[in-house]
């Protein structure tokens, strides 16, 4: 009997269309991230030598953009609608991952683009993943552990895909990178735009 209602909980969350539209919205932000965690060793370290030493400094200063966008979107907050944030978030990712792809594909990615790509990107998740999981679990009430419970599942599942995918595209080059980023930085945007109801603008 626990167990049914365990089911009947989720399967009541998963049919929640606006929960679905933000958990997806983040998640597949989320997922650009966890492609450049996978992707991005090989790339700096093997295509632009960056020595393993510094590495870690890039890593950390997109780890400190991370932080501080989203202290700076707890500040907003109290003056700025949640929404407004959310949307500028998604829009900047779609625009640095597009870029990225762009870039990529046509052999024009040189470090400095490729740095301020990741960054912008990285940094903007600040904007989204509180923004999100706030407005994905705002009307689930009693059945938010649920929803936050399947909100992360669904992260990691997208997560590992963009992964694998990395790992069986792989060819040397940035491509796949760029193009995994640019496509969950879309994918996040158009998710979000799909749908929208009078309540979204502002």
């Amino acid at each position: 009997m626990a167990l049914g209602k365990v089911l009947q909980d989720y399967a009541h969350v998963f049919r929640d269309k606006a929960f679905m539209r933000y958990t997806l919205t983040s998640s597949l932000a989320f997922t650009g991230m966890f492609a450049y965690i996978a992707g991005s060793p090989h790339v700096l370290m093997q295509l632009h030598h960056i020595p393993p030493q510094h590495y870690g400094w890039i890593f950390g200063s997109n780890a400190f953009g991370l932080i501080a966008a989203s202290q700076l979107n707890a500040r907003l907050l109290r003056r700025v609608d949640m929404m407004v944030l959310l949307r500028m978030g998604v829009s900047t990712v779609a625009v640095a991952g597009i870029s990225l792809a762009i870039l990529a594909a046509i052999n024009m990615l040189t470090l400095p683009l490729l740095l301020t790509g990741l960054f912008v990107f990285i940094s903007s998740l600040g904007f989204i993943s509180p923004n999100a999981s706030a407005a994905a679990l705002a009307n689930q009430g009693r059945k938010a552990g649920t929803a936050s419970a399947l909100m992360g599942a669904l992260q990691f599942v997208l997560a590992t895909a963009a992964g694998a995918s990395m790992s069986l595209w792989h060819d040397g080059s940035a491509l796949p990178l760029a193009v995994v980023m640019g496509i969950c930085g879309t994918g996040a945007w158009l998710t979000l735009h799909q749908g929208r109801t009078a309540s979204d603008c502002v």
